[in-house]
Order: C-alpha cells, then structure tokens, then sequence
C-alpha cells in the first residue's frame, strides 16, 4: 500500500508541474498573439489534450485521500453498520467503473497507435496515443486504489471517517532538524 501512495503522490506532483507548463505555455501563447502578433502553433491541441492527462494523473491520490466527490444524504439516515456497508460498495463500484474505462479505452489506444492518430494541422501535430494510454494506465490505478481502499475498510485500517488511508507528514518537535 505505501508504494502505491508513493505513485500516486508522484503522479499528482507531475501532474502540478504539468499544470504549471501550460501556465507558462498560455502566458507565452497570449504574450506571443498581443505583442508580436504570432501565436505559439499548437497550444490549442497540446492544452486540449493535457486537461485529460492532468485530470486523470490526480484520481489516484484523491481516492487515497477521501477526496472523491460524495454526498453524506443517504448516509446521513444509515446506523453505523449501514454507513459501512454503503461505502464498501462505493469501493466496489468505483473499482469496476474505472476497471471498465480502461477495459473500454484500451481498443482506442491501441488504434491510435496504429493510424498513428494525431490533432493538429500543418507544422504541429499532436499524437494522441500517449494521453491514451496514459488515461488507461490511470484508470487502471484508480480502480487498484478503489480495491487497495476496500480491503483497507474491510480490515479497519481507514481513519475515523472510514475514508483516508493517507496521514499527514508529522511536525518535527520544537527545535527538533528533520533533514
């Protein structure tokens, strides 16, 4: 379970960075359109393609986290018996969900491959296959985190709210080095 936090906290930093890249590319693209009148080729394919990558780099840690989207409506009414019964099957549900995206995108990945699929027109053209696979890769993690959560629930390993696996990093004690 610690390795699978470690890539999924890995995943998340690469996904910031990547987030901080195309700040730097649009600043550069709404610079290079004002002041010179000539706008970056392709920031338009390589953002369009890049918000999937950067949406899909983060589930894992958001499962990990308790972070995913839930509504407490039908928990709120539920005992205690209930409340667990009704989050093993979200663990259960959100496995065979992004199970079954990346069962369902994996043809598509492998086609992009072959036609070698592309956006873009003329000097820039973005390949399509890395972002796909990349979704099937993140899909699969997903579904592994959703499992990894279920088994953790099951054995009484989450925190209070039955939902984190991921403690934060203590404080050193006054005057204490944690280099």
């Amino acid at each position: 379970m610690n390795s699978q936090l470690l890539i999924a906290r890995w995943a998340h930093l690469l996904s910031a960075g990547w987030v901080f890249l195309l700040a730097l590319l649009i600043i550069a693209d709404v610079l290079g359109r004002t002041l010179f009148l000539h706008p970056i080729a392709g920031t338009k394919e390589i953002l369009q393609n890049s918000v999937i990558a950067v949406t899909f780099l983060q589930l894992p840690l958001a499962i990990y986290s308790g972070s995913m989207l839930r509504t407490t409506l039908l928990q709120d009414h539920l005992g205690p018996t209930g409340t667990r019964a009704l989050r093993l099957l979200a663990w259960l549900l959100g496995a065979l969900l992004f199970a079954g995206i990346a069962y369902a995108c994996w043809p598509a990945a492998l086609d992009a491959v072959r036609l070698g699929e592309y956006e873009g027109e003329g000097a820039m053209r973005i390949y399509t296959w890395p972002v796909r696979f990349l979704l099937v890769a993140t899909c699969l993690f997903a579904a592994i985190a959703y499992v990894s959560m279920l088994i953790a629930d099951l054995r009484g390993k989450l925190e209070a709210d039955g939902r984190t696996l991921i403690r934060p990093i203590p404080k050193a004690p006054d005057g204490a080095d944690n280099t």
